[in-house]
């Protein structure tokens, strides 16, 4: 007789959790803005940021399959770590013969929370907006996620094939290659279109007044 499987039990979420999450939300939103406005009132930060989207690999629409990171979150990884060359996650990186340095500091992206909707879902919503129907539901929430990890962060695990650094043991994680390694340098791609990065920053900006406007309510 088969025996029905039994539902994983959710962690229950705590004030202490809840608390975190917003701290983490906040900070990530306040390092946003700053980089917003660096770049919104310096050209050549603008257009590093377009050539930093190329390298890491970006995407218009977050919630495609494609792989690469949504706009907003190329933007976060830029905010945290200026040096940015190309992102990935402890096993990408375990995967590509590095890992991540001793001592370093993961950096964080935004996640959605909860399941992605099918096209067949948006449509529907879609039809509904246009005749008139109004939905209760809060929109998409958002929490922000360690775990990612620049290219600079990583030591090589085996013979680097770029400048042919070598670790000491299975277990260094401390002998980095030199600057000058190809590693270490930004990946060609196609850049975001101007407009479009434009509007991202501006956005941040925009943002962060409403916020502003209702905390003074």
């Amino acid at each position: 007789m088969a025996t029905a499987k039994k539902k994983p039990r959710k962690r229950p979420v705590t004030q202490a959790m809840k608390d975190r999450a917003a701290a983490s939300r906040a900070a990530a939103n306040e390092a946003l803005h700053a980089y917003a406005v660096l770049c919104l009132s310096d050209p050549a930060e603008l257009e590093a940021f377009r050539s930093i989207a190329a390298s890491v690999g970006w995407k218009e629409d977050p919630a495609s399959a494609e792989p690469g990171y949504s706009l907003l979150n190329v933007a976060l990884l830029a905010a945290q770590r200026r040096r940015l060359v190309h992102c990935g996650g402890f096993d990408h990186w375990l995967e590509q013969g590095r890992c991540v340095a001793e001592g370093a500091k993961s950096l964080g992206t935004f996640r959605h929370i909860g399941r992605k909707k099918t096209e067949e879902q948006k449509a529907k919503e879609k039809k509904l907006a246009d005749e008139g129907w109004q939905s209760t539901k809060r929109g998409p929430r958002y929490y922000v996620k360690l775990g990612t990890f620049d290219v600079s962060q990583t030591v090589p695990k085996v013979r680097c094939p770029h400048c042919g650094t070598t670790p000491t043991s299975p277990e260094d994680r401390t002998t980095q290659c030199p600057s000058t390694c190809t590693v270490f340098t930004l990946r060609p791609g196609v850049k975001p279109p101007v407009e479009l990065v434009l509007g991202l920053m501006q956005a941040q900006l925009k943002d962060d007044d409403e916020a502003d406007d209702e905390a003074s309510e």
